[in-house]
């Protein structure tokens, strides 16, 4: 795997990075992260992204 994606499947931005990613037939894993449960919050989230925001990519 080349990329980690972390998002919500819901979440429109999400799905474009998600898209452009299968366009451009970049390898990556899926990530799905709950917001309604707050896993945006858990620590190691946030040592990921201190933003909590999501999606965002990890390079692996």
């Amino acid at each position: 795997m080349a990329l980690k994606l972390h998002g919500s499947p819901y979440f429109t931005a999400t799905k474009r990075v998600a898209i452009v990613l299968q366009e451009k037939h970049v390898p990556f894993e899926f990530i799905t992260i709950d917001l309604i449960k707050g896993e945006h919050t858990a620590p190691d989230f946030v040592a990921k992204q201190p933003f909590r925001q999501v999606p965002f990519t990890v390079r692996i």
